[in-house]
């Protein structure tokens, strides 16, 4: 049991009195006396939580998968935080502009931050000026797994990605393929072809010309226009619904086929395996020195609402793949994330910092 900051401030008192008695020793009575000051405002913190309502910013474009998976969780939130929860679009720059947006506000646990993958540890090489890291942001959960994959057009006659690479082979002015962001996870995944295609084809360069959209709705909007050859990007309701009307997927980044694509086969079926397990965890963060209490709070929260049968059931409606991680495990996946995407980043010189 804590002793009361009265009960702490007597024995302090007492020990001075006595001839005896070391001024350590009563040194040591009162930083016990502030440690549980700090401990019972804490704690106080944390049962208080919340009393406003919270945000949630996404660093994509409404409409996309990332976007409907914080719509989904925030509204039971809502119900067992007892507080409005508010979806926060903040596109832009690879997710550099949400991250900021977010390692910036208020460690309170009023503002979160949803992302997909690892992006915002690593986006500091990427944007100049950008100078956050993993360090500022207090991951609270990871809440489930997004599969990225490659679609074309109608218009693009390829039908697996060992077609698509050898159709930019055969074209003088080669092929272009959009992402969800200029330097964000499904670029970097572009990227990786490009690489692994060198590797199999010694002093050979993949002929595609890289052309960014800011999240999914506008990617898939291109590529049916027919603006855009290929994509690479997350699986989503909006691929499912838009698979054979305006778009074909022909590849999944996983090690097994998704089942409900079973005609897509896996990267490492159609001869890139170093593509196999791309897959990224979706995860919840605070800011960086945010209560610990609050952020306890909050984990337990997201725990009961992807324990939640509907909630369950609209992820997998929007081909998330519900996974709860909790803070510490969460913690390290992103680490280990950061470390294997900041490589392809230096290797592909798309660093705007040194």
């Amino acid at each position: 049991m804590i002793p009361t900051i009265v009960g702490l401030a007597r024995r302090a008192r007492s020990a001075f009195q006595a001839p005896k008695f070391g001024r350590r020793a009563i040194s040591s009575l009162l930083i016990s006396a502030f440690a549980c000051t700090g401990a019972s405002t804490a704690l106080a913190a944390g049962q208080a939580y919340p009393q406003q309502p919270i945000s949630i910013i996404v660093p994509f474009a409404a409409g996309g998968s990332l976007d409907a998976t914080a719509r989904v969780l925030g509204k039971k939130l809502d119900e067992i935080l007892g507080q409005p929860v508010l979806v926060i679009n903040r596109p832009g720059a690879g997710s550099a502009v949400g991250a900021r947006a977010a390692a910036t506000a208020k460690p309170d646990g009023y503002t979160l931050f949803i992302a997909s993958g690892s992006a915002f540890g690593f986006v500091h090489l990427l944007v100049r000026n950008h100078d956050f890291y993993l360090k500022d942001y207090a991951p609270i959960a990871g809440l489930g797994i997004y599969t990225s994959l490659f679609a074309v057009s109608e218009a693009t006659p390829a039908k697996s990605l060992s077609e698509l690479v050898a159709l930019a082979d055969s074209k003088p002015s080669g092929l272009s393929i959009c992402s969800t962001g200029a330097n964000g996870i499904n670029h970097l995944q572009l990227e990786m072809l490009r690489f692994a295609y060198q590797k199999k084809n010694p002093g050979k360069k993949l002929n595609i010309t890289h052309v960014p959209y800011n999240g999914v709705a506008p990617a898939l909007t291109a590529m049916k226009a027919g603006d855009v050859d290929a994509c690479v990007l997350p699986y989503s309701s909006l691929v499912k619904q838009m698979d054979g009307a305006g778009l074909r997927v022909i590849a999944v980044q996983r090690e097994k086929r998704l089942p409900a694509l079973p005609n897509a086969g896996t990267t490492g079926e159609q001869g890139y395996p170093e593509l196999d397990g791309n897959e990224q965890l979706v995860t919840i963060s605070a800011p960086a020195g945010t209560p610990a209490p609050v952020l306890q709070r909050l984990e337990t929260a997201f725990r009961d609402a992807m324990n939640d049968p509907a909630v369950m059931k609209s992820l997998n409606e929007l081909e998330v793949q519900p996974k709860f991680v909790g803070s510490a495990d969460a913690r390290k996946w992103l680490e280990q994330d950061v470390r294997k995407l900041s490589n392809v980043i230096r290797e592909a010189g798309l660093g705007s910092n040194p």
